[in-house]
């Protein structure tokens, strides 16, 4: 089987794993705690464990290893060991975020586990994923994006930039976050769009100098500068905000006496901020030291080119 093909199988087992049933994101109203008492004794061990999460993205990685397998074939045998190393990461960090601790109190309508749990999926999740995969992913991408002329805005760095910001942003606002809590398919469709938003942000940061987009690594370092500035305005909204802005924040179950609704707002936009901070500050320094190298290798190259004596 020819390496596109691997590819094409491994992104339609991830677009497949997107849509399917599991409860991916939470607030949906049928699996919250009602009863008193402890909140996690109110929730079965599968509930909890979400084993059915767990099998789809050990199926997801064994995909991912048989296409990584074929691609390495290709080469003589290279292993590309972090890029493996980054992929399980991003699954891992799926999991620990749509399932266990996290994912109860989320679905429960505690702000700040809310906070984390996108902070997760849409800040940390998708570059790992994308560092995980081979160059031949981004050409087949590219390939798939340039054909129809209407899809070509999605290899628009500023187009990207924009369409995540305000979409998360948005999102955020008090009277549109309580309107998608109260319409749960609504709520889901939502996250979807947000995490294909999310992909096409970061990938392009992550994609090969020649495919996707023709940014410099310079102009890759101000774009990540710039999605750190538009994010800034909703989380000081949420941190600095005087009064409980989300009503469905009283209906969450309190952990501690001592910490309020307006704690619990204040830490999620906290969350947000610390996170996109660390997330962004991870890849400027990438983009950076990815720069530096090849600056090297080129005077490398120039230093051991024979000088030529002019008589």
């Amino acid at each position: 089987m020819k390496v596109k093909n691997h590819l094409k199988i491994l992104g339609l087992t991830l677009f497949l794993f997107a849509f399917l049933p599991i409860q991916t994101f939470a607030h949906n109203p049928e699996v919250r705690a009602n009863g008193k008492g402890n909140l996690f004794q109110q929730y079965t061990w599968f509930e909890i464990l979400n084993p059915t999460l767990l099998f789809s993205l050990i199926v997801v990685y064994i995909v991912y290893l048989r296409t990584m397998r074929k691609i390495s074939n290709t080469r003589l045998g290279e292993r590309n060991l972090k890029k493996k190393v980054c992929f399980i990461l991003g699954l891992f960090t799926i999991y620990i975020s749509l399932a266990g601790p996290l994912a109860i109190l989320s679905n429960n309508l505690l702000f700040s586990a809310h906070m984390l749990q996108q902070s997760f999926m849409y800040i940390v999740m998708p570059p790992l994923i994308l560092l995980g995969m081979p160059p031949e992913f981004y050409q087949l991408l590219d390939e798939k994006l340039s054909k129809p002329r209407f899809l070509r805005i999605l290899k628009s760095p500023l187009f990207n930039l924009l369409l995540f910001n305000v979409l998360w942003s948005f999102y955020h606002l008090p009277s549109l976050y309580e309107y998608f809590l109260e319409h749960f398919i609504l709520l889901e469709i939502l996250h979807l769009v947000l995490t294909t938003s999310a992909f096409l942000m970061w990938i392009q940061v992550f994609a090969p100098e020649d495919k996707i987009n023709e940014m410099s690594y310079i102009k890759k370092i101000g774009y990540m500068f710039a999605n750190g500035m538009l994010i800034t305005p909703a989380c000081a909204l949420i941190i600095f905000g005087g009064d409980v802005m989300y009503p469905s924040i009283s209906e969450a179950p309190q952990l501690f006496p001592w910490f309020t609704d307006l704690q619990d707002q204040r830490l999620g936009g906290i969350i947000m901020k610390v996170v996109q901070e660390f997330s962004y500050g991870t890849a400027i320094a990438y983009v950076f030291f990815k720069w530096a190298r090849l600056e090297r290798a080129k005077d490398a190259q120039v230093d051991d080119y024979p000088s030529v004596i002019v008589e």
